[in-house]
C-alpha cells in the first residue's frame, strides 16, 4: 500500500525546546539590532533633531509668511525633558528603521508553521502593505502634522494667547499622528484580504459605508487631539481609502468567483 502524501507542515515540527531556542535566538537577534541602530541614532542625533522638525519650521514660516505671530521655537519645562525627549526619538528611530529587519525574524519563527501557499499569499502581500505603511506615514508627516499644527497654533489670538509648545508635546503629536496614517493606509489591503478570504463579500462592505464612515468619524475623533479639524484630516483619507478598498474588493470577490466556477 502506498504511503499517504507527507504534510510539509507536520514534517517541519520542532520539539517544543527547539521552539523556544528559535524563539530566544529572534529575539536576541532583534534586540541587538535594536541597540545598534539606537546608539546609531544617539551618534546623529542633532541630525534627527533637524530631520523631526522640518514640520514645525514649515509651519512657523507659513504662519509668519501669512502674517500671523511666530509661534517661537519649541522649548522644555523639566529638567530632564531634553534627555527625555532624545531618548525617545531614538527608541523611535531604532523601530522604525529596524522594522523590517524585525519582522523578517517574526517570520522566520512563524512562516514555518504555515503552508507554502499561506507563505507565498504573505510574501505577495507584504511589498503593498510595507508601501502603504511608508505612503501613510510620509502623508502624516509631510501634509497632516503641518496643517493641523498650522490650525491649533492660529486658532486663539496671539494678542491674547502666546503659543508655547514643548518638545515632548509636539514630539509626541507628529509621532501619534504619522503611525496613525501609517496604519490607516493599510485599510485598503484589509478591506482585499478579507473579500480575498471569503469572509465578508464586497456588496456587504459597500452596503455597509454610511456605517463604516461614522466609524472613522468617530475612530478619528478619539485617535486625534480634541479638535474637529485635525479629526477631519484624519477622517478624509480613511473615506477615500475606504472606497479604494471597495474596488479592491469587488476585484477580489470577482476572482474568488471565478475561481468557485472553474472547481464547478
Amino acid at each position: 500500500m502506498a504511503e499517504p502524501p507527507r504534510d510539509p507542515v507536520e514534517s517541519s515540527r520542532m520539539p517544543l525546546r527547539q521552539h523556544i531556542e528559535e524563539l530566544r535566538g529572534c529575539l536576541v537577534r532583534s534586540f541587538l539590532a535594536f541597540v545598534a541602530l539606537f546608539s546609531a541614532a544617539m551618534v546623529f542625533e542633532a541630525r534627527l533633531h533637524g530631520f523631526i522638525l522640518i514640520p514645525w519650521e514649515a509651519t512657523r514660516a507659513g504662519i509668519l509668511a501669512a502674517g500671523g505671530a511666530d509661534p517661537g521655537p519649541l522649548i522644555y519645562i523639566a529638567p530632564a525633558e531634553a534627555f527625555i525627549f532624545s531618548i525617545k526619538l531614538g527608541g523611535g528611530f531604532a523601530l522604525l528603521a529596524g522594522a523590517p529587519f524585525y519582522l523578517w525574524q517574526v517570520w522566520r519563527f512563524v512562516g514555518a508553521g504555515l503552508h507554502s501557499n499561506e507563505r507565498r499569499a504573505v510574501w505577495r502581500a507584504f511589498p503593498a502593505a510595507t508601501g502603504l505603511f511608508v505612503v501613510g506615514l510620509a502623508f502624516g508627516y509631510f501634509v497632516l502634522v503641518e496643517m493641523g499644527l498650522r490650525f491649533l497654533l492660529t486658532y486663539a489670538d496671539s494678542a491674547v494667547l502666546v503659543p508655547q509648545v514643548t518638545v515632548t508635546r509636539y514630539f509626541t503629536l507628529l509621532a501619534s499622528l504619522t503611525l496613525l496614517m501609517g496604519f490607516v493606509f493599510e485599510l485598503p489591503l484589509l478591506m482585499w484580504v478579507v473579500v480575498r478570504a471569503g469572509l465578508v463579500r464586497a456588496a456587504t462592505l459597500a452596503s455597509s459605508r454610511k456605517v463604516a464612515i461614522l466609524g472613522m468619524l468617530v475612530f478619528a475623533a478619539v485617535m486625534t487631539p480634541p479638535d474637529p479639524f485635525t479629526m477631519v484630516l484624519v477622517a478624509t483619507p480613511m473615506v477615500v481609502l475606504y472606497e479604494l478598498g471597495l474596488l479592491l474588493a469587488r476585484s477580489a470577490d470577482a476572482a474568488a468567483r471565478r475561481a468557485v466556477d472553474l472547481d464547478a
